[in-house]
């Protein structure tokens, strides 16, 4: 073979091998986006059906409170009822658990009745929450300002001259709100007052809601009137309470005569907290549910999907 014909075919195999190199490029990068595609199907099918099953435990959650008020006879709203129990993990066909959690609303201080019919008893029972707490009692009167319908400023609080010159510049709603969040806004609040408050407080759209006698926490008890302390409440929410009315409350708890206008035994207000996980997608819901007192019928207020999913359970393990 003549030194050109040998340097010919040379040529022609590193042009092959070039080619070669070229389509297993081409191949191996196809094979990297169908791995990619494939996986971003795979999770955000994962991710829909971790929605669909938290969605599934907020209509648990709405059929349980509906046969609780139609189908039981027991009309009053407590701790022991079936609604009230967690939803405990169990694990999903798709691989993954769902938890949820339902929790009455009508058991914490509702900050909006600030703005109610009574609003400056509902202002003084704040005050007298935020001294039981530690926070600043002026919070109430920058409260009431936040939410009344008026622009007069109510005692230590504060209204749109003030706000519209902070960065960045803003007004006060004048109407009821529905996020806790819109405390941070408040003038000369800070973060550990907030994280203080937020475990005891919720934002009811009824501005004359009552306290359920059956589930309050010990503050919201107290919070009713300066002849009660936690001295005095804290032994009535450590054990279970069943009362079927508020008469039979205050029979067993004089000290509550002058509050028991304030007082209920039954809820009309829920919050779902639900996690679900399907794969490596992980879906959190929290759903505000009202419950309709004459019909029972419930319906969804509100959901959140942003919120930390907090496990209430405790589980106790024994040493062998």
């Amino acid at each position: 073979m003549s030194r050109l014909g040998f340097h010919q075919g040379g040529v022609a195999l590193v042009s092959v091998l070039l080619i070669v190199a070229i389509l297993m490029a081409i191949a191996s990068r196809l094979l990297a986006s169908h791995h990619l595609v494939i996986n971003q199907n795979q999770n955000t099918f994962e991710q829909n059906q971790a929605l669909q099953y938290a969605l599934g435990a907020e209509a648990l959650a709405q059929q349980a409170l509906i046969e609780d008020l139609t189908v039981s006879n027991d009309k009053s709203d407590h701790l022991e009822e079936l609604w009230a129990k967690p939803i405990m993990p169990f694990e999903l066909d798709e691989g993954g658990f769902l938890e949820a959690q339902l929790t009455d609303l009508n058991g914490c201080f509702n900050l909006n009745t600030v703005a109610g019919s009574d609003d400056e008893v509902a202002m003084a029972r704040f005050k007298t929450l935020a001294q039981l707490l530690g926070v600043q009692p002026q919070i109430a009167e920058m409260w009431k300002d936040w939410i009344d319908e008026d622009n007069e400023i109510t005692g230590f609080g504060a209204e749109d001259r003030e706000y519209l010159i902070a960065q960045p510049p803003h007004r006060t709603p004048n109407q009821l709100v529905t996020h806790l969040s819109e405390l941070a806004l408040l003038s000369g609040i800070g973060k550990d007052q907030l994280s203080t408050l937020s475990p005891l407080i919720c934002l009811l759209p009824d501005a004359d809601s009552l306290l359920n006698v059956n589930t309050a926490n010990s503050h919201a008890l107290a919070a009713l009137d300066p002849g009660l302390s936690l001295a005095i409440t804290e032994p009535i929410v450590a054990v279970p309470r069943n009362y079927a009315s508020v008469q039979e409350f205050i029979d067993a708890n004089p000290d509550f005569t002058a509050v028991a206008a304030a007082l209920s035994v039954s809820s009309d207000y829920f919050l779902l907290h639900a996690q679900a996980q399907v794969g490596s997608s992980t879906v959190t819901l929290q759903s505000m549910l009202h419950r309709n007192p004459s019909n029972g019928q419930v319906k969804i207020l509100s959901r959140d999907l942003g919120k930390l999913f907090r496990s209430n359970l405790s589980i106790n393990t024994e040493e062998a």
